[in-house]
């Protein structure tokens, strides 16, 4: 028994995997129907190529098949559940959820360009393959949410948890860091800044004086996503985007070009296309101005003397975050997160894909309290330099309660969860249509499923 694992009953997530697009080497046919909504084949089969590419070789092929397909089984079953219960799932949650999605899978490619280059589709052709599945996601979890949102654990249940697990089969929890970060942003010069605003103010009476925006968009921005649509972003909602975009986006007309405005990403004129309800529809033209080498420069020497004021006792790590760092992390200690894990925890083996230019560092010299030099980097407004000081290096260790109750608390929550819904799915079964491939009559499924 493996402490983190539990029933596969979580909504399945979009995975950074560009087989998601591809077609499997299978003759595709439906292998489950649950009420209205159907399995097929080559949904099991790339949902299992996914699982492999993460964990490697699967010693049982057919077994983690038939985990796999339960869990997708539940997951419609819920789905069924929610349109009997007339669940409904606006147009700004999907859109939401859409953003939050392609903003994590952005992150796991490095760009929007490596992500639209990999899926061979734009970002709003993307948003388009996935919106149905979207809907279906939160459906489901609206349901899972009325099934196990009030389900709370006492610290006994988590204990008993824990003491269940037989201690041959206790996981080992590889070696973890967290990290804190002094950041310093290359100021950009009055003159660049004027000189950018310039072109865009030229961009924008061009427009005025009959040029298409879509055209001009398509030629200068800077924003290769919306660039290729004629500076087109699609229907986003207050909150989507960074505020200052935003703020002008909504107060426009259709048909109207705002003034030059500044964002974290650069420089903007915008035009509004369609407002729909609470939502608006935009295209823009992004400019984004040019770090000077010596700025450039200016930002490592500054944390090079930084680095000295530590290392001669002047002021804590810690201070100079207070007092010197450019980054909103500021806010939080300097608390470097892992994109992945939502949380400030890396593990060692996927540090490299998770914080950008740490493989410049050799991990095994680093202890805990370290802190490296000036590492180059890229933001979102482009490239900055920082300093990084490991907070906590903790070794590889057996999960224990002392040093890992909230992994603990959360794999013991988590399987009261899934018993929860299992008690519920069993009772479902006997009210629902539901007919599985004869196929998979031989899986040890924990659920009575009806075989054609």
């Amino acid at each position: 028994m493996k402490l983190l694992k539990v029933i596969v009953l979580s909504i399945f997530c979009i995975c950074l995997n560009i087989n998601s697009f591809a077609q499997t080497n299978v003759i595709d046919k439906v292998i489950a129907v649950v009420g209205k909504n159907m399995i097929k084949q080559s949904e099991l089969e790339t949902g299992f190529l996914q699982t492999k590419s993460k964990l490697g070789i699967i010693d049982n092929p057919y077994n983690a098949k038939c985990e796999l397909l339960e869990g997708m089984l539940i997951n419609k079953l819920m789905l069924h559940q929610a349109n009997i219960d007339s669940v409904v799932i606006s147009e700004e949650q999907i859109s939401r959820e859409l953003d939050n999605r392609i903003k994590y899978m952005i992150r796991g490619y490095g760009s929007k360009e490596n992500l639209e280059k990999q899926m061979n589709r734009s970002i709003s052709e993307v948003k388009d393959y996935y919106r149905d599945i979207v809907k279906e996601n939160l459906m489901i979890s609206d349901i899972e949410g009325k099934l196990t949102g009030n389900i709370k654990i006492t610290p006994k249940e988590v204990s008993d948890f824990y003491n269940a697990i037989p201690k041959d089969s206790i996981p080992t929890v590889e070696e973890e860091f967290s990290f804190i970060q002094i950041v310093k942003i290359p100021k950009i010069s009055d003159e660049e800044k004027l000189i950018i605003k310039d072109k865009l103010n030229g961009y924008r009476s061009r427009i005025l004086k009959g040029d298409k925006f879509s055209t001009l968009a398509t030629l200068y921005s800077q924003d290769p996503g919306s660039a290729r649509k004629g500076g087109e972003l699609g229907f986003f909602s207050r909150g989507d985007m960074v505020s200052e975009f935003e703020a002008t986006a909504f107060t426009l007309q259709p048909g109207e070009i705002s003034p030059v405005i500044e964002t974290k990403y650069g420089f903007h004129i915008i035009q509004l296309i369609e407002r729909r309800g609470d939502q608006v529809n935009c295209r823009h033209i992004l400019i984004q101005p040019k770090v000077s080498d010596i700025e450039l420069y200016k930002a490592k020497t500054t944390l090079d003397s930084i680095s000295n004021l530590i290392k001669e006792n002047k002021i804590s790590f810690e201070d100079a975050i207070k007092t010197f760092s450019d980054d909103a992390s500021k806010l939080t200690g300097g608390a470097i997160i892992n994109p992945y894990t939502a949380n400030s925890s890396f593990a060692k083996e996927n540090i490299n894909e998770a914080m950008e230019n740490l493989d410049k560092i050799d991990l095994d010299k680093l202890n805990q309290g370290d802190i490296t030099k000036p590492i180059l980097f890229k933001t979102e407004a482009g490239n900055a330099y920082r300093l990084i000081k490991v907070k906590s290096k903790i070794p590889a260790h057996k999960v224990n309660l002392k040093d890992d109750y909230d992994k603990i608390l959360n794999s013991a929550l988590e399987s009261t969860k899934s018993k929860a819904i299992m008690d519920w799915a069993n009772k479902r079964v006997a009210k629902t249509y539901i007919r599985v491939d004869k196929e998979y009559k031989d899986c040890d499924f924990k659920i009575n499923w009806k075989f054609e």
